[in-house]
């Protein structure tokens, strides 16, 4: 069972990452839609409360939230 959880915090994880640099991008970060139009909560939460602050360290959190939960997932296997 560990295994499974572990496997699964992973790819959450690897899809964080993924979605982080190849797909977030200046447009998102600006865009008032409300929270769940696009499917990507975690980011659409991160904007819509923390838009005030610069993109970059917007981009740098969700990266250090996906490499988290890789290592968690990880610890967990």
């Amino acid at each position: 069972m560990n295994i499974v959880i572990g496997g699964l915090l992973i790819l959450w994880g690897c899809l964080v990452l993924y979605s982080s640099i190849f797909r977030m991008n200046k447009e998102a970060f600006e865009n008032d839609a409300p929270i769940g139009a696009t499917g990507y909560i975690e980011w659409e939460f991160l904007f819509k409360h923390f838009n005030k602050f610069p993109y970059n360290l917007i981009k740098t959190i969700v990266i250090l939230i996906g490499t988290s939960i890789i290592a968690l997932g990880t610890w967990v296997i």
